[in-house]
């Protein structure tokens, strides 16, 4: 039964396994120590008691818990964020286990810890175990559901909805679904900027009264645009396609870690779900979701690459379902990464005090960063959307007018690659609306001063 996979005889031989294998700590000047592994978690001075003193959030936090360059400002964790030292010290951890004995690790170790991380993720997301799968990144997840709808329904025809605002490599999976199966694509262009929740929701009614909605198979909208920072209505968003009976995508890339400290996928309305546990919930990079609310839809769909979970074995079904199998068992590949997420969690919770003390350092930080440089650029009135669409850890903020920077989407990227190279600060410029905007994102080993930095900068650099 699926309620009993962890009794399975062969979860308690490779936990018997594993407590003998050595653990690595990952030390500050990069270079690996092996020792005998203790029997609790004791040896950690962080981790005292239940009532251990959280972390200080900002400058303790970037210099004792994180691993980056501490010549850098980095005020861009949106898009490939860094997990903390102890989760990264895991992940390396996992992968000297994987090191030492690669056919143990194969054949039994990695199918215990894989089961843990996805039931962690079950627990986090408030879904059934059976409708959560760990993927590499959000893409993955896309594809496997755009590109089984086909297949699951063969049907002659068919439509998928999406906005402009879509994510590139999730626009180009539709473009490539739409080619190879003779199908139709609309898009939602999303018209900037939006004064009003029910203007941005109207430009979806005015799509669908234009008729023949009846062919559109899948919806695709984003939970927080990556492009933007735009943080949709999604409930709202998925009753009005579920009122024409189109099946609704979230792209939740951004979403969980963020939009709220306990995002409840049981509680959305939407089909599908994707997501990341790398970029707001500190797990290593390469460890993301896909949730499918329809347990036999699950079971049908089919990842990017046919591999050995395609036909399990019995003895593998009585560990996880076809669904977990097919992502899971994917040939001889590392992934560790998908397995640390119980060590991030354990970070969120005991070190950092809670997603309710993070969400609210971030929120907050956020906000103040983003009236700061309005304030400093004269830039305030330029929001592309109203306050209750932006995402609470990513703002953007509109540029001033810069010497040798056109409002070009060409020169919001070779901006992006002089202040990483000349400037040594992380920061993300995007081009939207015919403007140059910064998005600016906050974790917790941000502080104000980041900011000003950033701010500084880009005042050498003003006309």
């Amino acid at each position: 039964m699926l309620g009993t996979f962890p009794n399975n005889p062969m979860f308690d031989r490779t936990n018997q396994i594993y407590r003998r294998i050595p653990t690595v700590r990952f030390e500050r000047h990069f270079y690996y120590s092996i020792s005998p592994q203790p029997k609790t978690n004791t040896q950690n001075p962080l981790l005292k008691s239940p009532s251990m003193t959280h972390i200080e959030f900002g400058e303790q936090t970037h210099r004792e818990h994180y691993l980056l360059d501490p010549n850098l400002v980095y005020v861009n964790h949106g898009s490939y964020g860094p997990c903390p030292r102890i989760v990264y010290e895991e992940l390396q951890r996992l992968r000297l286990e994987q090191e030492r004995n690669p056919d143990l690790w194969f054949r039994l170790s990695k199918y215990t810890y894989y089961v843990d991380s996805v039931r962690a993720a079950a627990r986090r997301l408030d879904c059934d175990f059976e409708q959560i799968a760990i993927v590499d990144n959000a893409t993955v997840g896309a594809n496997a559901i755009i590109k089984s709808l086909p297949l699951i329904k063969p049907l002659p025809g068919g439509t998928i909805l999406c906005t402009n605002l879509n994510y590139g490599s999730v626009l180009f999976t539709i473009d490539e679904v739409a080619r190879q199966y003779n199908w139709k694509i609309r898009t939602v262009k999303i018209k900037l900027p939006i004064k009003t929740k029910e203007e941005f929701i109207k430009q979806f009614q005015d799509e669908l009264n234009k008729g023949d909605v009846e062919n559109i198979r899948l919806a695709v909208i984003d939970h927080i645009t990556s492009s933007t920072g735009m943080l949709f209505p999604i409930d709202e968003l998925t009753d009005l396609l579920h009122s024409y009976d189109i099946p609704v995508l979230v792209d939740g890339a951004h979403g969980p870690g963020q939009v709220a400290p306990d995002l409840s996928l049981r509680k959305l309305k939407c089909d599908y779900y994707i997501g990341t546990f790398h970029k707001w919930m500190y797990a290593a990079r390469g460890c993301s979701f896909l949730f499918v609310r329809d347990i036999t839809v699950a079971n049908q769909l089919q990842p990017a690459n046919t591999s050995w979970g395609y036909r399990p074995s019995t003895l593998e079904l009585s560990l996880m379902t076809l669904f977990h199998l097919r992502f899971f068992h994917q040939g001889t590949r590392d992934d560790s990464a998908h397995l640390t997420l119980p060590k991030a969690i354990e970070f969120a919770d005991q070190y950092a005090g809670g997603f309710d003390r993070i969400h609210q350092y971030n929120s907050t930080i956020s906000q103040q960063a983003k009236e700061l440089l309005e304030q400093r650029w004269n830039t305030q009135g330029n929001d592309l959307f109203p306050s209750d669409m932006h995402a609470p850890y990513l703002k953007m903020v509109k540029l001033p007018d810069l010497a040798d920077y056109q409002k070009t989407n060409e020169d919001a990227l070779r901006l992006i690659h002089d202040l990483i190279q000349k400037h040594k600060l992380i920061s993300i410029i995007l081009w939207a609306n015919n403007e140059l905007y910064v998005r600016i994102a906050t974790q917790i080993y941000n502080r104000i001063e980041d900011y000003i930095f950033l701010a500084d900068t880009i005042d050498k650099l003003r006309k």
